[in-house]
Protein backbone atom coordinates (compact mmCIF):
# COMPACT_ATOMS: atom_id res chain seq x y z
CA UNK A 1 0.00 0.00 0.00
CA UNK A 2 1.43 3.60 -0.65
CA UNK A 3 1.71 5.53 2.64
CA UNK A 4 2.03 9.28 2.69
CA UNK A 5 3.13 10.75 5.80
CA UNK A 6 10.93 11.49 -1.76
CA UNK A 7 12.64 9.37 -2.65
CA UNK A 8 16.29 10.37 -1.58
CA UNK A 9 18.90 11.54 -4.29
CA UNK A 10 20.91 8.20 -4.67
CA UNK A 11 24.46 9.18 -3.58
CA UNK A 12 27.40 8.32 -4.64
CA UNK A 13 29.83 5.43 -4.18
CA UNK A 14 27.72 2.51 -3.57
CA UNK A 15 29.34 -0.83 -2.55
CA UNK A 16 27.79 -3.81 -3.76
CA UNK A 17 29.09 -7.58 -4.26
CA UNK A 18 29.38 -10.57 -2.02
CA UNK A 19 32.20 -9.26 0.74
CA UNK A 20 29.33 -6.16 1.51
CA UNK A 21 26.81 -8.72 1.62
CA UNK A 22 28.94 -10.67 4.51
CA UNK A 23 30.00 -8.22 6.20
CA UNK A 24 26.50 -6.82 7.05
CA UNK A 25 25.51 -10.13 8.03
CA UNK A 26 28.22 -10.40 10.31
CA UNK A 27 27.96 -6.53 11.34
CA UNK A 28 24.19 -7.94 12.12
CA UNK A 29 25.37 -10.72 14.29
CA UNK A 30 26.83 -8.08 17.17
CA UNK A 31 25.32 -6.91 20.20
CA UNK A 32 26.19 -3.92 21.09
CA UNK A 33 24.31 -0.47 20.83
CA UNK A 34 22.76 0.91 17.69
CA UNK A 35 24.59 2.79 15.01
CA UNK A 36 23.90 6.67 14.62
CA UNK A 37 24.57 9.83 13.38
CA UNK A 38 26.57 11.66 16.29
CA UNK A 39 24.49 14.30 18.07
CA UNK A 40 26.17 18.06 18.41
CA UNK A 41 27.03 19.24 21.71
CA UNK A 42 24.77 21.98 23.62
CA UNK A 43 26.13 25.39 22.88
CA UNK A 44 26.45 27.40 26.27
CA UNK A 45 23.20 28.30 27.69
CA UNK A 46 22.04 31.68 27.96
CA UNK A 47 22.71 33.59 31.29
CA UNK A 48 19.49 33.24 33.38
CA UNK A 49 17.32 36.82 33.85
CA UNK A 50 17.81 37.45 37.47
CA UNK A 51 14.34 39.48 37.36
CA UNK A 52 10.61 37.88 37.75
CA UNK A 53 8.35 40.33 36.29
CA UNK A 54 4.50 39.77 35.12
CA UNK A 55 4.32 38.58 31.76
CA UNK A 56 3.89 41.68 29.02
CA UNK A 57 4.80 41.95 25.93
CA UNK A 58 8.06 43.79 26.20
CA UNK A 59 10.74 42.51 23.29
CA UNK A 60 14.11 44.02 23.42
CA UNK A 61 15.26 42.72 19.77
CA UNK A 62 18.84 42.71 21.02
CA UNK A 63 21.15 39.47 20.88
CA UNK A 64 22.93 38.60 24.19
CA UNK A 65 26.02 39.36 23.43
CA UNK A 66 25.60 42.88 22.08
CA UNK A 67 27.34 42.19 19.14
CA UNK A 68 24.88 40.22 16.43
CA UNK A 69 21.43 41.75 16.74
CA UNK A 70 18.58 39.60 16.26
CA UNK A 71 17.03 40.01 13.33
CA UNK A 72 13.27 40.59 13.71
CA UNK A 73 10.45 40.83 10.87
CA UNK A 74 9.63 44.86 10.51
CA UNK A 75 6.66 46.04 12.69
CA UNK A 76 6.14 42.31 14.13
CA UNK A 77 7.05 41.23 18.10
CA UNK A 78 8.83 38.26 18.39
CA UNK A 79 5.52 36.88 20.03
CA UNK A 80 3.67 37.67 16.94
CA UNK A 81 6.11 36.32 14.68
CA UNK A 82 4.83 33.04 15.53
CA UNK A 83 1.29 33.56 14.84
CA UNK A 84 1.65 35.57 11.34
CA UNK A 85 -1.30 35.82 9.31
CA UNK A 86 -2.48 32.10 7.96
CA UNK A 87 -0.63 30.43 10.26
CA UNK A 88 -1.96 27.32 11.96
CA UNK A 89 -0.51 28.69 15.02
CA UNK A 90 -3.56 30.27 15.92
CA UNK A 91 -4.41 30.24 19.29
CA UNK A 92 -1.80 27.62 19.75
CA UNK A 93 -1.41 27.57 23.95
CA UNK A 94 2.13 27.04 24.11
CA UNK A 95 3.49 30.36 21.71
CA UNK A 96 0.02 32.44 22.63
CA UNK A 97 0.55 31.89 25.86
CA UNK A 98 1.18 35.39 28.48
CA UNK A 99 4.37 33.68 29.58
CA UNK A 100 6.07 33.43 26.50
CA UNK A 101 6.19 37.51 26.51
CA UNK A 102 7.78 36.94 29.56
CA UNK A 103 11.11 39.36 29.63
CA UNK A 104 13.04 36.59 31.02
CA UNK A 105 11.62 34.49 28.51
CA UNK A 106 12.34 36.46 25.80
CA UNK A 107 15.81 37.20 27.21
CA UNK A 108 16.44 33.53 26.56
CA UNK A 109 14.64 33.76 22.93
CA UNK A 110 16.81 36.38 21.95
CA UNK A 111 20.18 34.52 22.73
CA UNK A 112 18.63 31.51 20.74
CA UNK A 113 17.55 33.91 18.03
CA UNK A 114 20.97 34.86 17.54
CA UNK A 115 22.70 31.87 18.16
CA UNK A 116 20.40 30.03 14.97
CA UNK A 117 20.78 33.51 12.91
CA UNK A 118 24.32 33.51 13.16
CA UNK A 119 26.42 31.11 14.25
CA UNK A 120 24.38 27.75 13.75
CA UNK A 121 22.12 29.52 10.46
CA UNK A 122 23.46 26.35 8.47
CA UNK A 123 22.44 23.80 10.93
CA UNK A 124 18.73 25.07 11.62
CA UNK A 125 18.31 25.51 7.62
CA UNK A 126 19.19 22.20 7.25
CA UNK A 127 17.13 21.12 10.48
CA UNK A 128 14.12 22.25 8.38
CA UNK A 129 15.18 20.89 5.32
CA UNK A 130 15.11 17.28 6.55
CA UNK A 131 11.55 18.16 8.46
CA UNK A 132 10.23 18.12 5.26
CA UNK A 133 10.50 14.67 4.82
CA UNK A 134 8.35 13.97 7.99
CA UNK A 135 6.36 17.12 8.90
CA UNK A 136 2.79 15.96 7.00
CA UNK A 137 2.60 12.88 9.31
CA UNK A 138 3.85 14.44 12.31
CA UNK A 139 1.15 17.63 11.87
CA UNK A 140 -1.45 15.01 11.25
CA UNK A 141 -0.43 12.77 14.42
CA UNK A 142 -0.27 16.08 16.64
CA UNK A 143 -4.18 16.65 15.03
CA UNK A 144 -5.13 13.36 16.03
CA UNK A 145 -4.80 14.27 19.08
CA UNK A 146 -5.71 17.95 19.52
CA UNK A 147 -2.01 18.97 20.46
CA UNK A 148 -0.92 21.68 19.71
CA UNK A 149 0.24 22.35 16.18
CA UNK A 150 3.48 23.92 17.29
CA UNK A 151 4.80 20.70 18.74
CA UNK A 152 5.95 19.33 15.02
CA UNK A 153 9.11 21.60 15.62
CA UNK A 154 9.81 20.10 18.72
CA UNK A 155 12.33 17.53 16.55
CA UNK A 156 14.06 20.37 15.30
CA UNK A 157 15.45 21.30 18.87
CA UNK A 158 15.78 17.81 19.86
CA UNK A 159 17.65 16.07 16.65
CA UNK A 160 17.41 18.39 14.31
CA UNK A 161 14.76 16.78 12.80
CA UNK A 162 17.68 13.63 11.71
CA UNK A 163 15.78 10.06 13.10
CA UNK A 164 19.33 8.42 13.34
CA UNK A 165 20.74 11.19 16.29
CA UNK A 166 22.26 9.81 18.93
CA UNK A 167 23.12 11.67 21.95
CA UNK A 168 26.09 11.25 23.74
CA UNK A 169 23.68 9.89 27.01
CA UNK A 170 21.97 6.92 24.79
CA UNK A 171 18.95 9.02 23.65
CA UNK A 172 18.42 8.46 20.11
CA UNK A 173 15.71 9.47 16.71
CA UNK A 174 13.59 12.46 15.85
CA UNK A 175 12.38 12.49 20.05
CA UNK A 176 15.38 11.67 21.28
CA UNK A 177 13.98 8.64 23.91
CA UNK A 178 16.39 6.87 26.14
CA UNK A 179 16.23 3.33 25.83
CA UNK A 180 13.90 2.92 28.83
CA UNK A 181 11.38 5.33 28.08
CA UNK A 182 11.02 3.88 24.39
CA UNK A 183 10.64 0.60 25.65
CA UNK A 184 8.17 1.70 28.27
CA UNK A 185 5.89 3.52 25.47
CA UNK A 186 5.74 0.11 23.82
CA UNK A 187 8.94 0.55 21.04
CA UNK A 188 11.33 -2.40 20.46
CA UNK A 189 14.93 -1.21 21.62
CA UNK A 190 17.42 -4.07 20.56
CA UNK A 191 20.38 -4.98 18.60
CA UNK A 192 18.97 -5.38 15.31
CA UNK A 193 15.69 -3.24 15.42
CA UNK A 194 15.97 0.34 17.37
CA UNK A 195 12.28 2.00 16.98
CA UNK A 196 13.73 5.10 18.48
CA UNK A 197 15.40 5.38 14.71
CA UNK A 198 11.82 5.27 13.04
CA UNK A 199 9.42 8.38 12.65
CA UNK A 200 6.53 6.27 11.74
CA UNK A 201 6.98 4.21 14.72
CA UNK A 202 8.70 6.35 17.23
CA UNK A 203 6.08 10.21 16.18
CA UNK A 204 2.99 8.21 17.71
CA UNK A 205 4.28 6.91 20.88
CA UNK A 206 6.06 10.74 20.93
CA UNK A 207 2.49 12.29 20.91
CA UNK A 208 0.69 10.23 23.48
CA UNK A 209 3.83 10.80 25.74
CA UNK A 210 3.24 14.47 25.42
CA UNK A 211 -0.79 13.94 25.85
CA UNK A 212 -0.06 12.05 28.92
CA UNK A 213 2.85 14.51 30.46
CA UNK A 214 0.33 17.32 29.69
CA UNK A 215 -2.91 15.85 31.49
CA UNK A 216 -0.31 15.14 34.22
CA UNK A 217 1.09 18.59 34.69
CA UNK A 218 -1.80 20.82 33.03
CA UNK A 219 0.87 23.30 31.42
CA UNK A 220 2.12 23.08 28.26
CA UNK A 221 5.78 24.90 30.05
CA UNK A 222 5.78 22.34 32.62
CA UNK A 223 5.41 19.53 29.86
CA UNK A 224 7.65 20.58 28.03
CA UNK A 225 10.46 20.93 30.80
CA UNK A 226 9.35 17.30 31.95
CA UNK A 227 10.03 15.84 28.59
CA UNK A 228 13.45 16.67 28.76
CA UNK A 229 14.41 16.33 32.46
CA UNK A 230 11.84 13.37 33.19
CA UNK A 231 8.18 13.73 34.90
CA UNK A 232 9.30 12.79 38.16
CA UNK A 233 11.96 15.45 38.46
CA UNK A 234 9.64 18.07 37.63
CA UNK A 235 7.20 16.44 39.46
CA UNK A 236 9.81 16.65 42.91
CA UNK A 237 10.23 20.12 42.15
CA UNK A 238 6.73 21.29 41.95
CA UNK A 239 5.59 19.41 45.48
CA UNK A 240 9.08 21.10 47.11
CA UNK A 241 9.04 24.63 45.53
CA UNK A 242 5.78 24.97 43.60
CA UNK A 243 4.38 26.44 46.93
CA UNK A 244 0.96 24.84 46.44
CA UNK A 245 0.22 27.19 43.47
CA UNK A 246 -1.34 26.07 40.67
CA UNK A 247 -0.03 24.13 37.79
CA UNK A 248 0.06 26.40 35.19
CA UNK A 249 2.52 28.04 32.45
CA UNK A 250 3.69 30.62 35.69
CA UNK A 251 5.12 27.42 37.57
CA UNK A 252 7.37 27.23 35.13
CA UNK A 253 8.74 30.36 36.05
CA UNK A 254 8.27 29.65 39.94
CA UNK A 255 10.84 26.55 39.63
CA UNK A 256 12.84 27.44 36.86
CA UNK A 257 15.99 28.20 38.96
CA UNK A 258 15.81 24.92 40.31
CA UNK A 259 15.86 22.82 37.31
CA UNK A 260 18.72 21.25 35.01
CA UNK A 261 20.20 24.14 33.02
CA UNK A 262 19.62 22.85 29.51
CA UNK A 263 15.45 22.83 31.35
CA UNK A 264 15.42 26.02 32.09
CA UNK A 265 16.16 27.13 28.46
CA UNK A 266 14.16 24.38 26.84
CA UNK A 267 11.04 26.52 26.76
CA UNK A 268 12.88 29.51 25.08
CA UNK A 269 15.08 27.98 23.04
CA UNK A 270 11.58 25.91 21.60
CA UNK A 271 9.81 29.21 21.55
CA UNK A 272 12.93 30.84 19.66
CA UNK A 273 12.46 27.68 16.87
CA UNK A 274 8.91 28.18 16.38
CA UNK A 275 9.70 31.74 15.51
CA UNK A 276 12.36 30.66 13.15
CA UNK A 277 11.00 28.16 11.38
CA UNK A 278 7.30 29.31 11.03
CA UNK A 279 8.97 32.57 8.49
CA UNK A 280 12.75 31.52 8.56
CA UNK A 281 13.14 34.15 5.09
CA UNK A 282 11.89 36.80 7.94
CA UNK A 283 14.84 36.25 10.26
CA UNK A 284 17.26 35.51 7.34
CA UNK A 285 17.32 32.11 6.76
CA UNK A 286 16.06 31.69 3.58
CA UNK A 287 17.85 30.28 0.23
CA UNK A 288 17.06 26.31 0.91
CA UNK A 289 14.11 24.04 0.05
CA UNK A 290 12.45 21.65 2.21
CA UNK A 291 13.05 18.14 1.30
CA UNK A 292 9.66 16.76 -0.27
CA UNK A 293 7.16 14.69 1.48
CA UNK A 294 8.50 10.85 1.92
CA UNK A 295 6.73 8.27 0.05
CA UNK A 296 6.80 5.26 0.63
CA UNK A 297 5.16 1.07 -0.44
CA UNK A 298 5.15 -1.23 3.26
CA UNK A 299 5.94 -4.38 2.49
CA UNK A 300 5.73 -7.77 5.35
CA UNK A 301 9.02 -9.64 5.28
CA UNK A 302 10.25 -12.50 6.92
CA UNK A 303 13.20 -12.72 8.61
CA UNK A 304 16.10 -14.00 8.65
CA UNK A 305 17.41 -11.57 5.86
CA UNK A 306 19.60 -9.10 4.96
CA UNK A 307 18.74 -5.71 3.69
CA UNK A 308 21.00 -6.08 0.29
CA UNK A 309 19.41 -9.61 -0.37
CA UNK A 310 15.85 -7.14 -0.08
CA UNK A 311 16.86 -4.67 -2.25
CA UNK A 312 17.90 -7.20 -5.19
CA UNK A 313 14.49 -8.83 -4.61
CA UNK A 314 12.65 -5.40 -4.91
CA UNK A 315 15.08 -3.88 -7.73
CA UNK A 316 16.44 -1.19 -6.09
CA UNK A 317 20.10 -0.32 -4.16
CA UNK A 318 20.37 -1.73 -0.27
CA UNK A 319 20.92 2.23 0.21
CA UNK A 320 17.61 3.08 -0.55
CA UNK A 321 16.03 0.21 1.74
CA UNK A 322 18.13 1.53 4.55
CA UNK A 323 17.39 4.98 4.01
CA UNK A 324 13.78 4.74 4.48
CA UNK A 325 14.02 2.16 7.43
CA UNK A 326 16.43 3.63 9.66
CA UNK A 327 15.13 1.37 12.50
CA UNK A 328 17.44 -1.84 10.72
CA UNK A 329 20.48 -0.52 12.80
CA UNK A 330 22.38 -3.89 12.08
CA UNK A 331 21.01 -4.45 8.18
CA UNK A 332 19.48 -7.83 9.01
CA UNK A 333 15.70 -8.66 10.28
CA UNK A 334 15.39 -10.94 12.95
CA UNK A 335 14.78 -14.05 12.39
CA UNK A 336 11.59 -15.90 13.68
CA UNK A 337 8.82 -12.97 12.53
CA UNK A 338 7.46 -10.76 9.75
CA UNK A 339 8.62 -7.35 9.96
CA UNK A 340 7.18 -4.52 7.74
CA UNK A 341 9.22 -2.74 5.82
CA UNK A 342 9.66 0.22 3.61
CA UNK A 343 10.43 0.46 -0.12
CA UNK A 344 10.61 3.41 -2.30
CA UNK A 345 7.27 3.61 -4.34
CA UNK A 346 6.15 1.47 -6.40
CA UNK A 347 8.31 -1.51 -5.90
CA UNK A 348 6.07 -3.17 -3.37
CA UNK A 349 4.19 -4.75 -6.23
CA UNK A 350 5.12 -8.26 -7.14
CA UNK A 351 8.31 -8.11 -4.12
CA UNK A 352 6.80 -10.56 -2.15
CA UNK A 353 6.59 -13.15 -5.37
CA UNK A 354 10.48 -12.26 -6.28
CA UNK A 355 11.65 -12.15 -2.53
CA UNK A 356 10.20 -15.74 -2.25
CA UNK A 357 12.07 -16.91 -4.69
CA UNK A 358 15.14 -16.44 -2.91
CA UNK A 359 16.22 -19.77 -1.04
CA UNK A 360 16.37 -19.25 2.59
CA UNK A 361 19.45 -20.49 2.22
CA UNK A 362 20.66 -17.12 0.36
CA UNK A 363 18.73 -14.67 2.46
CA UNK A 364 21.89 -14.03 4.99
CA UNK A 365 25.57 -14.82 4.75
CA UNK A 366 26.77 -17.04 6.98
CA UNK A 367 27.86 -20.89 7.77
CA UNK A 368 26.73 -23.68 9.94
CA UNK A 369 28.68 -25.63 11.91
CA UNK A 370 27.50 -29.11 13.67
CA UNK A 371 29.65 -29.46 16.94
CA UNK A 372 31.67 -32.31 17.36
CA UNK A 373 33.14 -33.85 20.59
CA UNK A 374 35.10 -31.71 22.70
CA UNK A 375 34.70 -28.79 20.88
CA UNK A 376 34.30 -25.59 22.83
CA UNK A 377 32.62 -22.15 21.57
CA UNK A 378 36.22 -20.39 21.68
CA UNK A 379 37.94 -23.10 19.51
CA UNK A 380 35.11 -22.82 16.73
CA UNK A 381 35.19 -19.12 16.72
CA UNK A 382 39.29 -19.40 16.49
CA UNK A 383 38.71 -21.79 13.75
CA UNK A 384 36.66 -19.78 11.33
CA UNK A 385 38.62 -16.39 12.72
CA UNK A 386 35.79 -14.91 14.14
CA UNK A 387 35.30 -12.77 17.05
CA UNK A 388 33.65 -15.16 19.91
CA UNK A 389 31.27 -12.51 20.73
CA UNK A 390 30.08 -12.65 17.63
CA UNK A 391 30.03 -16.30 17.66
CA UNK A 392 27.72 -15.92 20.79
CA UNK A 393 25.60 -13.37 19.55
CA UNK A 394 24.45 -15.49 16.65
CA UNK A 395 23.63 -18.24 18.33
CA UNK A 396 21.58 -16.80 21.64
CA UNK A 397 20.19 -19.81 22.82
CA UNK A 398 23.12 -22.04 22.71
CA UNK A 399 24.68 -22.52 26.29
CA UNK A 400 28.33 -22.44 26.21
CA UNK A 401 28.82 -24.35 29.45
CA UNK A 402 26.24 -26.98 28.23
CA UNK A 403 27.25 -26.99 24.32
CA UNK A 404 26.16 -30.44 22.49
CA UNK A 405 27.16 -32.77 20.93
CA UNK A 406 25.42 -32.19 16.73
CA UNK A 407 24.30 -28.58 17.73
CA UNK A 408 23.84 -26.63 14.60
CA UNK A 409 25.83 -23.08 15.35
CA UNK A 410 25.63 -20.23 12.79
CA UNK A 411 28.63 -18.52 11.99
CA UNK A 412 29.78 -15.58 9.93
CA UNK A 413 31.64 -16.24 7.02
CA UNK A 414 35.12 -18.14 7.10
CA UNK A 415 37.97 -16.07 6.99
CA UNK A 416 35.61 -12.61 7.35
CA UNK A 417 35.98 -10.45 10.62
CA UNK A 418 32.65 -8.76 11.82
CA UNK A 419 33.29 -4.90 11.54
CA UNK A 420 34.21 -3.42 14.92
CA UNK A 421 32.26 -1.93 17.01
CA UNK A 422 31.78 2.05 16.09
CA UNK A 423 34.29 4.07 17.30
CA UNK A 424 34.20 7.75 18.83
CA UNK A 425 36.56 10.18 17.54
CA UNK A 426 36.27 13.80 19.29
CA UNK A 427 37.44 16.18 16.86
CA UNK A 428 40.46 18.37 17.66
CA UNK A 429 41.25 21.97 16.55
CA UNK A 430 42.69 21.57 13.18
CA UNK A 431 41.29 18.26 11.97
CA UNK A 432 38.97 18.32 8.57
CA UNK A 433 36.62 15.51 7.90
CA UNK A 434 39.09 14.71 4.85
CA UNK A 435 41.65 14.26 7.61
CA UNK A 436 39.73 12.15 9.95
CA UNK A 437 38.59 9.73 7.18
CA UNK A 438 41.96 9.06 6.09
CA UNK A 439 43.35 8.28 9.58
CA UNK A 440 40.86 5.67 10.10
CA UNK A 441 41.21 4.30 6.88
CA UNK A 442 37.11 5.05 5.62
CA UNK A 443 35.84 7.11 2.80
CA UNK A 444 34.72 10.51 2.80
CA UNK A 445 31.19 10.01 1.56
CA UNK A 446 30.77 6.53 4.11
CA UNK A 447 32.01 9.18 7.23
CA UNK A 448 29.83 11.34 6.16
CA UNK A 449 26.83 9.13 5.56
CA UNK A 450 27.94 7.29 8.99
CA UNK A 451 27.56 11.21 10.97
CA UNK A 452 24.33 12.13 9.04
CA UNK A 453 26.40 14.97 7.77
CA UNK A 454 25.70 17.20 4.70
CA UNK A 455 27.70 17.93 2.05
CA UNK A 456 28.50 21.44 3.13
CA UNK A 457 27.95 20.82 6.80
CA UNK A 458 31.12 21.73 9.18
CA UNK A 459 32.31 20.31 12.29
CA UNK A 460 34.39 22.21 14.97
CA UNK A 461 36.64 20.86 17.55
CA UNK A 462 34.49 18.81 20.59
CA UNK A 463 32.15 17.16 17.90
CA UNK A 464 31.77 13.66 18.55
CA UNK A 465 31.50 11.18 15.02
CA UNK A 466 31.12 7.95 14.86
CA UNK A 467 33.74 5.63 12.77
CA UNK A 468 32.23 3.78 10.32
CA UNK A 469 33.89 0.25 10.18
CA UNK A 470 37.19 0.44 7.86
Amino acid sequence: MHCTPTRRPPRSGRRRGLARTIARAAAALLLASPAAACARRQPPPPPAPDHLAAPGGQDSGRGRDGANPVVRPPGRSGAATARRSGSDLEGDPIVSSPWARHQGIEDGIDWWLNFWQNREAGTFQRSLTRMGRYETFVAAELAERGLPPSLRYLPVIEAAYNPTALSPAGAAGLWQFMPATARWLGLEVGPLVDERLDPYAATPRAVEYLARLNRQFGSWFLTLAAYNSGPGRVERIIREHGGGRPRDDAMFWRIRERLPSETRNFVPKYLAAVRIAEDPAAFGLDGFDRDPTQLFDVVDVDGPASTDVIAEAAGTEEEDVLFLNPQLVRGLLPAGRAVSLRLPPGLGRGFAERFAAVPPNRRVSFVEHAVVAGETLSEIAEAYDVPLADLRAANPGVEPRRLRVGTELVVPRPGVVAPARSRVHVVSAGESLWLIAREYDVSLDRLRSHNGLEMDELIRPGDELRIPPS
